[in-house]
C-alpha cells in the first residue's frame, strides 16, 4: 500500500493485479490522499508561495509517510476496506489546519486576509467536497471539529525512551476516530512535525 502513493498511479496497461488490501490502500488512502495535497498545492500557488517550503515539509510527510504507516500498521484488512477517504482527508485536513494556526504566529505574509489560516483549510474542504456526500454518517461530527476555532495543544513531550507513558490530549480521540487509529498516534505525528516547523521558524 505504501508504495502507491510514493509515485503516480501506473495506468491501467500497467496496473499489476492488486491484493484485496492494496486495492482498498489505493481506493482508500491513495486517490484521498493525492486529491487533497493537490488541492494544497493549487492553493499555495494563488498567495502562499512564501510558505511553501514549510507547507510541504508537513504535508510530504504526514500524507506520504507516516500518515499511511500508521494506517497500514494499525488497522486491518476489514477496517481498511471500510476506511473512508472523505474520513481521512478531513483529519489530514484538521491537523494542517492547526500547523497552519501555529505558522500563522511565526511570519508574516503579504497580500493575505488576517485570518489566513482559515481560509486557506476552507478552500481546501470545498474543492475536495469533503462534506457533500449524503449517505456520509460521519458528516455532523465531521462540521463540528471543522468548526473548532481552538488551536491543538502540543505542549507535553512525546516521551522517546517510554512513548507509551506519554499522556495524550484529550483533541485527539475524535479525529483518531475518523480513521479508526489509536488516539496517540495522531499525536505522535503532529506534535513533531509542529515541533520542527517551530524550531526551523526560530533557527531560519
Amino acid at each position: 500500500m505504501l508504495g502507491l502513493l510514493k509515485k503516480l498511479l501506473p495506468t491501467k496497461k500497467e496496473m499489476p493485479a492488486l491484493s484485496g488490501r492494496d486495492l482498498y490502500g489505493r481506493n482508500n488512502v491513495g486517490y484521498p490522499t493525492m486529491q487533497i495535497s493537490r488541492e494544497i498545492d493549487n492553493v499555495v500557488k494563488t498567495q502562499y508561495k512564501a510558505i511553501k517550503p514549510i507547507i510541504n515539509q508537513y504535508k510530504d510527510t504526514l500524507f506520504f509517510k507516516w500518515g499511511p504507516s500508521v494506517i497500514n500498521d494499525k488497522l486491518n484488512d476489514e477496517q481498511l476496506a471500510n476506511l473512508s477517504g472523505r474520513n481521512l482527508q478531513m483529519v489530514y485536513l484538521l491537523l494542517f489546519r492547526d500547523m497552519l494556526r501555529y505558522l500563522s504566529e511565526l511570519v508574516t505574509l503579504k497580500n493575505v486576509p488576517e485570518n489566513w489560516p482559515e481560509v486557506f483549510a476552507q478552500t481546501v474542504l470545498d474543492n475536495c467536497r469533503m462534506l457533500s456526500d449524503a449517505d456520509d454518517k460521519d458528516i455532523a461530527k465531521k462540521q463540528q471539529l471543522f468548526a473548532n476555532t481552538e488551536r491543538f495543544a502540543v505542549d507535553v513531550p512525546i516521551d522517546e525512551k517510554n512513548p507509551d507513558n506519554t499522556e495524550i490530549p484529550d483533541w485527539t480521540v475524535p479525529i483518531a476516530e475518523l480513521i479508526m487509529i489509536p488516539s496517540d498516534m495522531i499525536y505522535k505525528c503532529h506534535r513533531p512535525l509542529i515541533t520542527a516547523i517551530e524550531k526551523r521558524k526560530k533557527h531560519g
